[in-house]
């Protein structure tokens, strides 16, 4: 297409240059660029803008996008565009060269702080059950019919969103189901996307390393049902609302479309009449939408009946059959990393779950408890060169909740691991508990403190005896460690598997 194509009536500061320039293709990685193509600089950093542009250019792109233009950098003989959003530019250029896929693709939108993985794989399930293939986009990576595409940010920039439906639609994939993150929101990740319905599946702490607080927090995910869902190509699009919590209201007071609610009190439009629920999994008579749906599942917990409320709700209310919600339910064995039950030592439960967050690290424990626990033996910790204000709200919560809470390393990054655990013990020690030594455990309350990750699991798995479980937290279905600038391998799940060979698991 011609540039001038890609950004017809779309406002830019300026454009220096041939606007009639063919344009191959777009990336805003310059190590990507193809002759022909248009390149679109995001980098923050002079120095790095600067190289990358120089690169992308050497490359040779057609033409580059830069929020203002480095007077340093020789002229080049190509066309220079200043945008004010740079990323915004960028999603309207994807979906034209893609020929707006997302007009055509079913696209769901899931957000919220926590539940969105879950969320898209019981919805997967449950339309391939109806034998309507899909298509996810998430934090695992992108998959259409099951083969990885891409591995990534939970929301993809617009470049590689914008590809990947136009890849699902060529492989006859008509329903798309996507994570959208508040940063990508609020970076226009998503704008020029065309949501057929949105879900919004609870709200608490998260991501305040970027937003400024809650309320701004909050507030880019309300922009996906306040401005870019009513504004759909597709007609009549859905909201699905988790209504049991002040957030959920709020969304739907200010959502202006079609809005659908879901909840563990009869007065939504999805909820439980009857649940049996142990570590074993969950079942249930669901009323959706004035319907029963019996279900079954092998997923366990609060948070996991919540997610195939909102998800059953979603899918009935877009012309799925029950049977098929049924069906996908019991088939879905959740997604990596989240509540996973991991075989350890006979006796016990090793579950493995992604909360890095309070109101997540809260609502695991409190599910767990439900669910008739022995006792909580709970390994955790934070991750460095982010959010600090939760550091000690997670040692407090772990203080209350869990039996013996094991502070650990996370993902340290650049931060050293103790000054890390320390300010978690400070919300530990506010909520009463006193730092103890392994000889003392059984004997006193208290937690203990192992930096390594690995002995802190093995700590874990030893202590634990029969009708215990151990919920190793934090970081999911991560394969990796980040310690410095280095990427160990270390996957919480394989360690598990390890250690309980010794066990006699």
């Amino acid at each position: 297409m011609k540039l001038s194509e890609l950004f017809r009536g779309v406002a830019v500061k300026r454009i220096d240059g041939d606007t009639e320039v063919e344009i191959a293709g777009i990336s805003y990685d310059s190590r990507r660029i193809h002759p022909g193509d248009l390149f679109f600089s995001l980098a923050r950093d002079r120095a790095r803008n600067r190289a990358n542009l120089s690169d992308a250019l050497r490359r040779g792109a057609h033409a580059v996008v830069v929020e203002r233009w480095d007077e340093e950098l020789a002229r080049p003989a190509r066309t220079i565009v200043e945008a004010k959003r740079p990323r915004l530019l960028m999603g309207v250029a994807a979906s034209r060269l893609y020929a707006e896929p997302s007009r055509r693709v079913n696209l769901i939108g899931i957000t919220g702080t926590s539940g969105k993985t879950s969320s898209t794989y019981l919805l997967s399930s449950i339309f391939e059950a109806a034998g309507r293939p899909a298509g996810t986009i998430g934090t695992i990576g992108i998959f259409v019919r099951g083969e990885k595409i891409y591995s990534g940010l939970t929301t993809p920039e617009s470049v590689d969103f914008e590809s990947s439906l136009a890849a699902m639609e060529r492989r006859g994939v008509r329903d798309a189901f996507a994570e959208v993150s508040s940063i990508g929101i609020a970076e226009a990740r998503v704008d020029a996307l065309n949501f057929r319905a949105a879900m919004f599946t609870g709200f608490g702490r998260d991501h305040l390393d970027y937003h400024r607080d809650l309320e701004d927090y909050f507030a880019a995910k309300l922009r996906l049902f306040t401005e870019l869902l009513p504004r759909s190509a597709h007609p009549d699009p859905i909201a699905v609302v988790r209504a049991d919590d002040s957030w959920g209201k709020r969304v739907l007071d200010a959502t202006t479309v079609r809005k659908l609610s879901f909840g563990l009190g009869n007065s939504t439009d999805a909820y439980p009449k009857r649940v049996e629920a142990n570590l074993s999994g969950i079942r249930a008579r669901l009323s959706v939408l004035g319907r029963e749906i019996d279900i079954s599942s092998p997923l366990v917990g609060e948070l996991n009946l919540l997610n195939i409320l909102g998800a059953s709700l979603l899918s009935v209310a877009l012309g799925i059959e029950v049977d098929a919600v049924a069906e996908g339910v019991a088939r879905c064995t959740g997604a990596p990393g989240r509540m996973e039950v991991v075989p350890a030592k006979r006796g016990m439960i090793a579950i493995v779950d992604y909360a890095h967050k309070p109101d997540a690290l809260e609502g695991v424990l409190r599910a767990i408890r439900a669910l008739g626990a022995r006792r909580i033996i709970c390994v955790f910790g934070c991750g460095g060169d982010r959010d600090r204000g939760k550091r000690p709200l997670m040692g407090a919560i772990a203080a209350r909740l869990a039996d013996l809470p094991i502070v650990t390393s996370d993902n340290p990054r650049s931060e050293v691991a103790m000054d890390i655990i320390a300010e978690i013990e400070t919300g530990l020690c506010g909520a009463g508990l006193a730092r103890i030594s392994r000889d003392e455990e059984g004997r006193a309350r208290g937690y203990l403190v192992e930096p390594d990750r690995r002995s802190a699991i093995a700590l874990a798995l030893g202590i634990a005896g029969d009708g215990d479980v151990v919920l190793i937290a934090g970081k999911g279905h991560e394969d990796y460690q980040l310690v410095g600038d280095r990427v160990l391998k270390f996957d919480d799940r394989e360690v598990v598997r390890e250690l309980a060979t010794g066990l006699g698991g």
